[in-house]
Parts: C-alpha cells; structure tokens; sequence
C-alpha cells in the first residue's frame, strides 16, 4: 500500500472583530440666566380733570419665569397759563394760588407711590385798577400769568411677591390708573374777578419683568469615530501525515 499525504491549506476558520465605540454626550450642566425686559407707555397732553388708564402689556410666560416686577418710573408733565381781570369799579388787591394732586394708582397688587402733590402761586399779591370797560385782559385791570409748567416723578417701585408676579403674567395689559386733582385758591379780589385758566397734563408709565432663562452653557464636543479592531492572518492548522 502507497503511502499517501493528505494535505489541506487553507483557512479553517475566518472571524471578524467588530468595535463599536459608545456614543457619549458631555454638556455643561444647565444654568439659570437673568434678564429684564421694559415696557413704556405715555398719557398723551390732555385737558384736566384727568381720570384714565395707561395701559401695559403684562409679561409674556414664553420669556422665561417671573422674578420681579418693578416701575422705576412714573412721571407728570404739567402745562397751565392763566389770567384775570377785575370788573369792579374799585381797585381791588388779588392773588391766586393753584393746587395740585396726581393719584397714580399700580395694578394687580402692586404697591402703588405716594401721590404727586404741588403749588404752583400763578399771580402774586397784585393791585388791579378799576375795569376799564373792555373785557380785554388787557391793561391795568388785568393781569396774566404766563405758561408755567411742573415736572414730578413718583418713587420707584418693586415686587416680587407670587401674587403679583401671577397678576401681571398672561397675555393682554395691565392699567396703572392716574387721577388728578385740582384746586384753584383766591386771595383778595372782591366779587368781580373774570379769568380764564387752562391747564393740560401729560405722563408716562414704565414697566420692568425680570425674568429666568435656563440655558446650556459651554458645546458639546465632538465625537470622533472608533477606529476597526485589528484583524490578523487566518490560522493555519497542520494535517497529520498519514502513512501506510
């Protein structure tokens, strides 16, 4: 019997290494930033008595999260000119005082300023002639008082208390209210004094949300591919020598 040789080269056996690297994100941790948005709003030059609402838009929720609500201003121009005549046939010694108040009142709870309060003395103590016949504000029967006008600011207000924050969070506005007041004070004159006063008052209105944003700070890094596993040469196995 012939000896034989069973010889097989090759690869008996083939396999493939697969590395998946793990995919990871690494952000900052998440921060809470502040910001304020204003709001403003005027009461245009109007006559007096004023009885009215100036209206600001309330703080929109989609911004964030309320903190505080503030009014750092609330002012009052004041615009006003007079003057007066004696139609009594004597001469008459006359002055005239103008008192004023503004009531500027906060909406949804919000503590509201001190009222704006002032004097303005139009005419002095003033001796004015007999009337001259004419009802002309002219002469020395008369007497004028120029324009005059008054600026006044109330104080700033602040709150951060729930009840306000949720009045003055939503859609649609919020009205600040102003009134004014006022009074007109003779001195002297007798019972024969013509005038004529006008008085005009404009304002504004601001409005301030503080508000929280939560923002992820710092970016992401990159992710870079992992590289293939090594792959070697296939094994070779040795085949026995079978001899007869």
């Amino acid at each position: 019997m012939h000896p034989f040789r069973l010889a097989r080269r090759g690869a008996l056996a083939c396999s493939l290494l697969l590395g998946l690297g793990g995919v990871a994100v690494s952000g900052q941790p998440a921060a809470a930033a502040e910001q304020t948005v204003c709001h403003d709003a005027s009461l245009s030059h109007q006559r007096t008595e004023v009885d009215t609402d100036v209206t600001l838009p309330r703080f929109d929720p989609g911004l964030g999260t309320l903190l505080a609500v503030s009014v750092p201003t609330q002012t009052v121009h004041l615009d006003t000119d007079a003057r007066f005549q004696n139609t009594a046939q004597s001469s008459v010694l006359f002055s005239e005082d103008m008192h004023y108040t503004f009531a500027l009142t906060s909406p949804g709870g919000l503590a509201s300023p001190p009222a704006l309060t002032g004097t303005i003395p139009r005419i002095p103590p003033t001796t004015l002639a007999p009337f001259s016949g004419t009802l002309d504000y002219q002469g020395p029967s008369s007497v004028t008082e120029p324009p005059t006008a008054r600026d006044a600011a109330a104080a700033p207000v602040t709150s951060s208390d729930p009840g306000v924050l949720a009045a003055f969070t939503g859609s649609g506005t919020v009205p600040f209210h102003v009134k004014s007041t006022i009074s007109e004070l003779f001195n002297g004159g007798g019972g024969n004094i013509v005038f004529q006063i006008h008085t005009v008052v404009a304002g504004a209105v601001q409005v301030c949300y503080r508000y929280a944003t939560v923002e992820v700070s710092g970016t992401p890094p990159a992710l870079a591919p992992s590289p293939p596993a090594a792959v070697g040469p296939s094994p070779v196995v040795a085949v026995p020598v079978l001899t007869g």
